[in-house]
């Protein structure tokens, strides 16, 4: 009894020890940005590099909620000391609303507002109404200033909207926090749209018109993917569809025969994934003849144009 009792304690402490291990697994699921995010971790510290993305992720909605009212509240007004977070975004929004030639443009927010409005009352907003939400929109409107952290927007009227880069930001947190905790082999998802993937996985990209449907499969390797598309928020009037993807320089739903486009970025380019958001959204504004140029201008290998859908009719009966 005493031999067989002193194996199963060594079977128990073996057993204890094995899921201890590299290989034990965490997920877990929560609702943020109005959406399901998916953390997946395989590693000794799964559980708390997963718990731990999470936190930062609900601070950071907290910050970019109150940085945001703040700023453009005070549209005119003086510089507002704002989260080291959202100072962050903001920089990197500037920088690629520069980059893309204002095809993303952080400054988007009262037009943003605008269509919102039309699609509540399901009513067109005027030429007149588009033409003085155009005063309000361009990113040197904003000004920075690094050494106290704060910003500025130079003109009342001119709101900023984080909505392009907030999911691609949160992911990249949590990144940073796997990559801490040497997490090699998980997922971090944000909806489908914005996803990081450690390892290597074959990943299901959305038929734009098929409901839950698979048009495609690719194969993912440490890289951020990010897909922007006219097939989750947008509102039909008049039998006509109106995504919810703003063009700055219009200041009206995109409409190119676009409904979805796919980019990648490996892993080790900086704001791997708050890139992708951009470059996805950037790439739906301009179209398709003119997205490998903005690829090439920025000047990266690491950079890829995985998927271009095209729309079928943009009118609906």
């Amino acid at each position: 009894m005493k031999k067989i009792f002193k194996i199963a304690m060594i079977f128990a402490i073996f057993f204890i020890s094995a899921c201890q291990n590299e290989n034990f697994y965490y997920e877990r699921t929560e609702e943020i940005f109005g959406t399901p995010v998916t953390m997946k971790a395989i590693g000794k510290n799964s559980k708390i590099a997963v718990d731990e993305s999470f936190e930062k992720i609900f601070e950071l909605v907290e910050k970019i909620k109150s940085d945001t009212k703040n700023l453009n509240e005070n549209a005119g007004k003086n510089f507002i000391k704002i989260s080291p977070e959202v100072f962050e975004m903001l920089k990197i929004s500037q920088k690629y609303s520069e980059t893309t030639d204002r095809a993303f443009d952080v400054t988007i927010g009262s037009a943003i507002e605008l269509w919102k409005v039309a699609k509540k009352n399901q009513i067109l907003p005027s030429d007149e109404e588009i033409s003085k939400v155009k005063n309000f929109i361009g990113y040197r409107h904003l000004i920075l200033n690094e050494k106290n952290l704060s910003a500025r927007l130079d003109k009342f009227g001119v709101k900023i909207n984080l909505g392009g880069i907030g999911k691609g930001y949160g992911v990249d947190i949590a990144r940073k926090i796997f990559e801490k905790y040497k997490i090699s082999d998980g997922i971090i998802d944000f909806g489908s749209s914005s996803i990081f993937v450690f390892g290597e996985k074959k990943i299901g990209i959305k038929n734009p018109r098929g409901c839950d449907e698979i048009s495609e499969i690719i194969s993912l390797k440490n890289s951020a993917l990010s897909t922007s598309g006219d097939y989750e928020q947008f509102f039909i009037l008049n039998n006509r569809l109106y995504p919810h993807i703003i063009n700055p320089k219009t200041c009206r739903p995109t409409e190119n025969k676009i409904s979805s486009v796919s980019i990648s970025v490996e892993g080790d380019f900086e704001n791997c994934n708050a890139v992708a958001d951009i470059l996805s959204t950037s790439i739906f504004v301009i179209g398709e003849e003119r997205a490998q140029d903005l690829v090439s201008k920025i000047g990266n290998e690491k950079i890829k144009i995985l998927s271009i859908k095209h729309t079928v009719p943009a009118t609906y009966q």
